[in-house]
């Protein structure tokens, strides 16, 4: 059942189908009730509400990481990021698990941010 649903979220949807069904059977289920209240309340950004505790609970040096390809609009995470006034690597080629589908891309970016904060 999961299949299917998640199999959109790669920018390469036979690939995508492989780590859909794998990601079915390895991960906890949907939390159905979780997604019913979110759904309850218009989906609403329940992050605005928290802007302020998030900011406070980030290491200084952070920053967010996403596919331009992911089916939630990459907008949502660039609105994230000006926000909380941080950096969002965005990663081409790849959906809403960058790291399986652009896995060099995503080392390449981690790599640059762990020198940054060693060097810094």
């Amino acid at each position: 059942m999961l299949t299917p649903a998640w199999f959109t979220d790669h920018a390469d949807p036979e690939r995508g189908w492989h780590w859909a069904a794998q990601g079915a059977r390895l991960r906890r289920p949907v939390n159905w009730a979780m997604n019913a209240e979110l759904d309850g309340e218009g989906r609403g950004d329940p992050v605005d509400a928290h802007l302020a505790e998030l900011r406070a609970c980030l290491p200084e040096r952070t920053e967010l990481l996403g596919g331009v390809e992911d089916p939630r609009p990459v907008a949502a995470l660039e609105s994230l990021a000006l926000r909380l006034d941080l950096r969002l690597a965005r990663i081409e080629d790849a959906g809403h698990e960058p790291w399986l589908e652009r896995p060099d891309a995503v080392r390449t970016h981690l790599r640059r941010f762990i020198h940054g904060a060693v060097g810094a």
